[in-house]
């Protein structure tokens, strides 16, 4: 029950953050989670954002010294089944990708009804197109 699962091949260390690697159901995963609702609002208003047709990019500094991420699937998507969904995915592709993800930064992640259609590898795929975009992804 309480085994760390492996991943294939190596992974490179996160960069810098201070908080080490990330693994699924860790605290130092709940650690980059944005959950106020108030750091929703403020990445909301004060961040730039960036669009892909499976989802948006909202991205602001922090004063944390590492990036959080916080994700979002309205109603519009569907069924409280359909917004987990979305929502695991974005999840799994943020896990996935947050050692290359520059640090210092509030990152909300906002599901688009089309991500519902796609395998987490799109969705991965998506998320890294538009962190080259807004400039936080960073080569390893």
């Amino acid at each position: 029950m309480g085994q760390e699962v492996e991943l294939e091949g190596e992974r490179p260390p996160a960069p810098t953050s201070g908080i080490g690697p990330i693994k699924r159901r860790s605290v130092r995963w709940r650690k980059v989670r944005l959950r106020r609702s108030a750091d929703f609002e403020r990445v909301r208003r004060e961040g730039q954002a960036w669009s892909h047709p499976l989802l948006v990019l909202t991205a602001s500094p922090n004063t944390v010294g590492w990036t959080r991420i916080g994700v979002i699937a309205g109603r519009r998507l569907g069924t409280a089944v359909a917004r987990n969904r979305a929502k695991r995915l974005l999840r799994e592709a943020a896990r996935r990708l947050y050692p290359r993800l520059a640090p210092g930064w509030d990152l909300v992640l906002i599901a688009r009804p089309s991500i519902l259609t796609v395998k987490e590898p799109q969705v991965e795929t998506a998320l890294e197109e538009l962190a080259r975009a807004s400039g936080l992804w960073q080569e390893v």
